[in-house]
């Protein structure tokens, strides 16, 4: 859920090639954007405390994105290993 509970972000993967997040209204249940980028499953997703990013993470990468266009902010690269899970420091720094 987005800090102020109005969105909720999503992660997926398919063995078809369908791995993206997808950020949703949490009313209405509408779509409102779909990220792409990883090479591989999503396996988590988490909301900067501002709610004006997203990080997520998957067996090739981390990728911090802004949650308001889409727009790929940054990859991390360097994991020899899946990256099961992201968070954030609490003043959204890190």
């Amino acid at each position: 859920w987005s800090p102020d509970g109005t969105k909720l972000a999503s992660g997926s993967g398919s063995p078809f090639g369908g791995h993206q997040l997808f950020i949703w209204d949490a009313q209405t249940g509408q779509k409102i954007l779909e990220l792409k980028g990883h090479a591989a499953t999503v396996q988590s997703v988490v909301w900067s405390p501002d709610g004006t990013k997203l990080a997520s993470a998957s067996s090739d990468k981390v990728k911090i994105w802004n949650a308001v266009t889409g727009e790929l902010i940054l990859t991390l690269k360097g994991h020899s290993d899946y990256v099961r899970s992201v968070a954030w420091s609490p003043d959204g720094t890190k």
